[in-house]
């Protein structure tokens, strides 16, 4: 059995002071454990065929996120889960973590099985790296893949920002991953003494430099040439990825304000050597996988601009010739756990969420009897996903409606994120006033706003309900709404199903080079432009456009997560190391 690490910023579970609490009152009542949530985050989810048993002893290293987490790690609550173990409730109702011998902590929980390994960083240098560098400056930075610039049209969209202080500690964070991915290598015995094969497969605009890092830090270690042909190492990148002569603007800005600093700083970090830094670190990698071809094209793009590299074409994937080395890169849309989102959207199975004491199914039904089309919005609440935009297109095909004497709602499911981050607390204060000032103006509350979000599998039996499906990122990577929207109508009478409006994204991308279109339910729109985007929802409505069983088909055959997985670590596998 070959050795895969998964690498990304967020591991799979944490362990809270209440998680630890919570265990040791069911020990001394002897009562029954409630069974703690796992595999909810969209990454655990297209990770979760790799974590139970089979071909690959998987180990996935995350920072810290939980209290708890440090002590579970050193072995401190062995007792507390050897004895759930003995009392029956753990692995199948409450996870089974076992310390072993070389310190690994394998966990075990239902039908989950593989080895989990923290990385730990104090609150300052994680506010640094993670907060700051990664999030605010790279987030914002990756979604400017057209004109124009959002930061410079949008109200709550921001300027990314950039300190070198804090690409120092992301540096730093990138150096600490690797030392744990290198220490996980050499407790590897089938990579060692076996002559086994070892996948590192890391995730995100969190970690561009890692594999450059762990790269260097094994050569120091002597390690040999065969074995660093049998260490295939992967990243897959979930954002989109900036266009090199979109930013230009922002670079000689940057340019512009360093001119002008008083401050005399030989070793001056910019903006655009900092993102050089990056983009070459990920040719350490020998697979990097994108979401469509053109986030693929921008990447060559920038490495094109900065570096002598040449590329060229191997079967449906790129091949990069840097020095005696060759990385591959390729575009492997993500896909989605269809089986569990159709077995939540069945005709026997309803919303049940509530919100202020009110049920929100029985709302919609009372509005649908009333003749209402039900628009509807999903999504975490972040200044990449249009939000404020879409009010202005639900007001626009609102004020269509009323001319033909007809009446529609919005429900806008929002879910907190990133709540001490000053960006999002902006952008969750003008949302609130925006809501709050269009309902005033178009009055019969036409948007009910539902800030708290709704929870898996919820969320599916919400967009089962819903006419209008508005996914209407200003930029997304994927956008995986769109695909459980399409999926959530499968068992809606073809006349009954809804239609979605779809704007720039990943999600938008695949489908456009599918060939699917109007007739087959999907209305793609700019966001920047709501009328017109107004105007194309009423007139599809109009002519009776619904979602087609060939795009339904579609989903449900060609986006399953556990053949995205597959094909990312048979691309690793399969990369050419050398000319």
């Amino acid at each position: 059995m070959s050795d895969l690490v998964i690498v990304s910023n967020r591991g799979p579970f944490q362990f809270s002071n209440r998680f630890i609490a919570d265990a040791e009152t069911c020990l001394a009542e002897g009562t029954h454990p409630e069974s703690p949530k796992f595999g909810e985050g969209g990454l655990v989810q297209a990770m979760a065929g790799l974590l139970k048993p089979g071909k690959w002893r998987t180990t996935w290293i995350g920072a810290s996120m939980g209290d708890q987490d440090i002590d579970v790690a050193r072995g401190h609550y062995k007792n507390l889960f050897r004895n759930m173990h003995e009392k029956g409730h753990a692995p199948e109702h409450f996870p089974l973590i076992e310390i072993e011998e070389d310190t690994r902590m394998h966990f075990r929980y239902r039908e989950y099985d593989f080895y989990m390994r923290f990385v730990f960083f104090d609150t300052k240098h994680m506010r640094s790296y993670y907060s700051k560098f990664a999030n605010g400056f790279l987030w914002p930075l990756m979604h400017l893949t057209r004109s124009p610039l959002f930061y410079k049209k949008s109200r709550v969209f921001p300027r990314p920002h950039f300190e070198k202080t804090d690409f120092v500690q992301y540096t730093s964070s990138g150096v600490t991953f690797a030392n744990t991915i290198v220490d996980e290598i050499h407790k590897s015995d089938d990579f060692l003494h076996n002559g086994n094969d070892i996948v590192v497969w890391n995730q995100d605009y969190h970690l561009m430099q890692i594999s450059e890092a762990y790269r260097a830090i094994l050569h120091e270690q002597g390690f040999s040439e065969a074995e660093s042909r049998r260490l295939h190492s992967g990243q897959f990148m979930h954002t989109p990825f900036f266009n090199i002569h979109e930013i230009q603007g922002l670079i000689r800005e940057d340019k512009r304000c360093r001119i002008k600093a008083t401050i005399n700083d030989p070793f001056a970090e910019s903006i655009e050597s900092v993102l050089q830094k990056l983009v070459w670190g990920m040719l350490a990698n020998d697979f990097i996988g994108f979401h469509t071809k053109e986030y693929c094209d921008h990447y060559l793009e920038a490495l094109e601009e900065w570096f002598p590299v040449k590329i060229r074409m191997a079967g449906n994937h790129y091949e990069i010739i840097h020095h005696e080395a060759i990385t591959t890169v390729g575009a492997l849309p993500i896909g989605l756990d269809v089986d569990r989102i159709l077995s939540e959207v069945t005709e026997k199975k309803h919303l049940e969420h509530v919100q202020d004491g009110e049920s929100i199914y029985e709302k919609i039904q009372y509005d649908k009897s009333k003749g209402f089309f039900i628009f509807g919005g999903l999504e975490r609440c972040d200044y990449t996903k249009g939000m404020l935009e879409r009010i202005g297109i639900f007001t626009n095909a609102l004020n269509r409606l009323h001319e033909a004497g007809q009446e529609a709602r919005l429900y806008q499911v929002t879910s907190p994120s990133r709540t001490s981050n000053p960006d999002y607390q902006k952008l969750m204060a003008t949302m609130e006033k925006e809501v709050t000032n269009t309902n005033n103006r178009l009055g019969n509350q036409a948007i009910e706003y539902i800030s708290s979000g709704i929870p898996a599998p919820q969320n599916y039996r919400f967009m089962k309900e819903i006419h209008v499906m508005l996914v209407t990122p200003l930029d997304d990577g994927m956008n995986l709404v769109a695909f459980e929207y399409i999926l959530s109508q499968k068992f809606n009478l073809p006349e009954d199903r809804g239609i979605l409006v779809l704007s720039t994204s990943g999600a938008s991308r695949v489908l456009k080079e599918k060939g699917f279109r109007e007739s087959d339910g999907i209305i793609y729109v700019n966001p920047m432009l709501p009328k017109n985007a107004g105007e194309r929802i009423v007139d599809a409505l109009r002519k009776g456009y619904r979602l087609s069983d060939r795009v339904i088909d579609y989903v449900i055959t060609e986006r399953r997560i556990d053949d995205w997985a597959e094909e990312n670590i048979q691309a690793i596998l399969n990369s050419r190391k050398s000319k």
